[in-house]
């Protein structure tokens, strides 16, 4: 995509941070579900439920207003964006290939990394006796496949929004910016690739979380394992993000949370 001079594309920023707002509650019962199953004292019930979505939902827009609006707007400076939903919603032109172009795609990295997901952790596991729950990918958790299904609908807008619209666009522009590149070429494709591999490193940094809630202090190799099993993920995302447009990488992020938390944990555990 080549850079553009249209007028802002306020519908499509409506629906992303819509979309992103509006399923932040969904992860409430997944979250509800690993702080049960958690070691130590759990913290009284004293939050409602009405709070705890009402809480979500102004977290996350927070977040992903400014993120939607100002990833849009620094992606269309280097020819990225969300083409499909531009073209639908603002009236931008049509890309080149249809919709279903990006659905092999999409699903082909989300099977490969999950595969290679579910690999490392078998290395870690078997070859190195890290037996360490791992909720990125639903191993080792007893938390219900339809909580973690239900989050599945919330991360792909969010984590998508944040981390290839806005962070890697951002990324990529500033190194665009910072040795003077313009056009196709070299310089190009080298700040689109940092774009990919920092916000691939933050990706996978960031979801060393999940294993805090099972200890208070996450060792080393369990933080190395989280970092290792996302990585790939990223950059599948922010490949498909460059090539395909944001609707790719959001499809991709949506097929790979159905794989690891709806279909891992019914072929674990069954539909009980």
């Amino acid at each position: 995509m080549a850079p553009s001079i249209r007028p802002y594309p306020w519908k499509t920023f409506a629906f992303l941070s819509a979309a992103g707002t509006l399923t932040g509650p969904l992860v409430i019962p997944y979250f509800l579900g690993l702080e049960a199953i958690a070691p130590g004292p759990h913290p009284p019930e004293s939050t409602s439920l009405g709070r705890l979505v009402l809480f979500a939902m102004i977290r996350n827009l927070v977040l992903l207003v400014p993120a939607a609006g100002l990833g849009l707007l620094v992606a269309r400076r280097i020819g990225l964006g969300a083409p499909y939903l531009e073209s639908w919603l603002d009236g931008a032109p049509r890309p080149a290939e249809p919709p279903s172009s990006i659905v092999g795609p999409a699903l082909v990295w989300a099977v490969v990394t999950a595969l290679v997901a579910f690999g490392v952790d078998a290395v870690f596991r078997y070859g190195l006796g890290v037996d360490f729950p791992a909720p990125e990918i639903h191993a080792r958790i007893a938390v219900s496949w339809w909580r973690s299904g239900l989050a599945s609908f919330w991360a792909p807008f969010a984590e998508e929004i944040v981390d290839r619209l806005f962070l890697l666009s951002l990324v990529a522009w500033l190194g665009m910016k910072l040795f003077r590149v313009s056009g196709e070429g070299r310089g190009r494709t080298i700040a689109l690739w940092v774009g990919i591999a920092a916000t691939a490193l933050f990706f996978g940094w960031y979801h060393i979380s999940n294993e805090a809630t099972f200890a208070a202090i996450v060792p080393p190799i369990v933080a190395l394992r989280t970092v290792l099993i996302i990585l790939p993920v990223g950059l599948a995302f922010g490949w498909l993000y460059i090539r395909r447009g944001l609707e790719a990488a959001i499809l991709s992020h949506f097929a790979i949370d159905v794989i690891v938390h709806v279909v891992r944990p019914i072929v674990e555990h069954g539909l009980a």
